[in-house]
């Protein structure tokens, strides 16, 4: 994945021009989806004009992957730390949960990341969030093999790889505003547990 803007912002007025741009992106394509989401919106959101948002970003594809480059500089630390309190497979009693809450509050930061998600999966190499997936997916087997996780390498990647899909699919059918989203949430983060213990050794 790369963020395919035509120059790097490189003054503090091109960041933040940039960032108004993916927070207008997000807004505009978790309400519409990539194909329904058009540049002149997202400029109109961001208070520029359609030439000024061509000037960092070639087209809505552009925007897409940075929008996941976006998201990935913002889940990173968001889980990291999470992860380090994972010393034993027991520890996913607590950990977990914190993870969910952490997932559910990035959504609601992200929407447009998430929609993206639901219409080219992250496990296709084309997709935009791609490389999130597969840095998660890493980011949290080596906190499971730290802690003494016993299970093979391609199995270890196959649980992680379930339980992230799952945790995200889940957000992504149950948005922010979703009356049954805590009560689906919570029952998600109980089957997970159930999951994982019977899974990992």
């Amino acid at each position: 994945m790369t963020t395919s803007t035509r120059r790097g912002p490189q003054q503090v007025r091109s960041q933040e021009t940039v960032e108004r741009i993916l927070e207008a992106a997000d807004q505009e394509i978790g309400e519409r989806g990539l194909a329904g989401a058009s540049t002149t919106r997202i400029a109109a959101r961001a208070g520029l004009s359609v030439g000024a948002l061509y000037r960092f970003f070639d087209d809505k594809a552009a925007i897409a992957d940075a929008l996941a480059v976006r998201y990935l500089e913002a889940v990173t630390p968001a889980y990291a730390d999470a992860v380090a309190e994972v010393s034993s497979v027991a520890d996913l009693e607590t950990v977990l949960g914190e993870l969910v809450r952490r997932a559910a509050e990035l959504q609601v930061l992200h929407p447009g990341y998430y929609r993206l998600t639901e219409e080219a999966a992250p496990e296709r190499g084309d997709s935009p969030a791609h490389a999130v997936r597969e840095h998660l997916i890493g980011l949290f087997a080596q906190a499971l093999r730290g802690a003494g996780v016993g299970t093979g390498e391609g199995e270890l990647h196959a649980v992680v790889d379930l339980c992230i899909e799952t945790v995200r699919h889940t957000l992504a059918r149950h948005p922010v505003g979703d009356p049954a989203r805590g009560a689906t949430l919570r029952e998600v983060e109980r089957m997970l547990r159930a999951y994982l213990t019977s899974r990992l050794r």
